[in-house]
Formats: structure tokens, C-alpha cells, sequence
């Protein structure tokens, strides 16, 4: 299992024990395979939180409105 929040750059997966040991073509296989895993954890991720109220909400906390003052609605994306 791995941090899907922290990426191992090239150097650093080389490094790991259970990889160096390992011919280079092979420790290029399992970097690829952990990006590959790495991106599909992210992704599955992101799908699976909660959806909240689809409006467009500012850093400092208040909802961005319309002339008419109503808010900014964003589409909902299944």
C-alpha cells in the first residue's frame, strides 16, 4: 500500500530495498506499475468524495454571485 498524497520520484523508488536488488528492467516495470496504481488510487479518490452544493465558493469563505444576486452555480458531473 502507499501515500496516494505522496509521489516517489525515480531515485527514491530505485532505493527502495525490495527494488535495488532488482534488474533495471524490471525496477522500470514496478515504477511504472506504481505510477500507474498511484494515478488510479488519485482518481478513484477524487470520484468517490461526497458531493456537496455545486456552487462556486471563494478562498475567503463567501460564494461568488450573480448581477441579480443570486450564487454561481457549476453543472453537476456525474
Amino acid at each position: 500500500m502507499f501515500n496516494v498524497f505522496e509521489e516517489l520520484s525515480w531515485p527514491q523508488f530505485a532505493q527502495l530495498e525490495h527494488i535495488k536488488k532488482l534488474p533495471l528492467n524490471e525496477q522500470v516495470n514496478r515504477f511504472n506499475m506504481y505510477i500507474q496504481d498511484l494515478s488510479i488510487a488519485r482518481l478513484n479518490m477524487v470520484q468517490n468524495q461526497p458531493k456537496g452544493d455545486s456552487y462556486l465558493l471563494q478562498e475567503d469563505g463567501f460564494f461568488l454571485l450573480q448581477e441579480d444576486g443570486s450564487k454561481i452555480s457549476l453543472p453537476a458531473y456525474a
